[in-house]
């Protein structure tokens, strides 16, 4: 078999191998019902607001990645994108750029009033921020501006009692 052919094989065969990623990007126009995307099971439930033109947003997806690797179903993340707030937004620009990070949990293309978001998750519109929440619904802390990923794990390990 020639080098080329065998090239070619190995390529296709290693490229057919590789997990197809799909963000998992759902729209909302509502912010009250956020709270009912959460699996049942998590037992602390991490809200993070972001946008793709929010530098620091940007800057902490691969902490949330690790974050979200960190824990299995008793944690669980979600995002909100605010990326429809801006004109001509595109929705498939926000699910490509969660394919390139390699963010497997759940996001929302929020397309509601961003006012509306804001007083419901009581937060001034400075972004990212994430509010973290028992199973209840109660919250526990929140945090605006990029994300520590050691201290956020180990706050989350704490709301959890102490596991994983």
């Amino acid at each position: 078999m020639p080098k080329s052919v065998r090239f070619a094989v190995s390529f296709l065969s290693a490229l057919v191998a590789l997990p197809l990623l799909a963000a998992n990007l759902r729209d909302l126009d509502t912010p009250q019902k956020l709270a009912s995307v959460f699996p049942k099971t998590a037992k602390v439930r991490v809200l993070n607001v972001w946008a793709t033109w929010c530098l620091p947003c940007v800057a902490e997806m691969p902490d949330l990645r690790a974050i979200d690797a960190a824990f299995g179903d008793e944690v669980a993340i979600v995002g909100v994108s605010l990326d429809d707030m801006l004109p001509n937004a595109d929705r498939k620009k926000t699910a490509a750029f969660l394919d390139k990070q390699q963010i497997t949990f759940l996001n929302i293309f929020y397309t509601g009033s961003t006012d509306d978001l804001g007083d419901y998750l009581q937060f001034t519109g400075e972004i990212p921020v994430t509010i973290v929440y028992d199973a209840n619904g109660k919250e526990l802390w929140r945090h605006e501006g990029r994300l520590k990923r050691d201290e956020t794990i180990a706050r989350l390990r704490a709301a959890l009692g102490g596991k994983k």
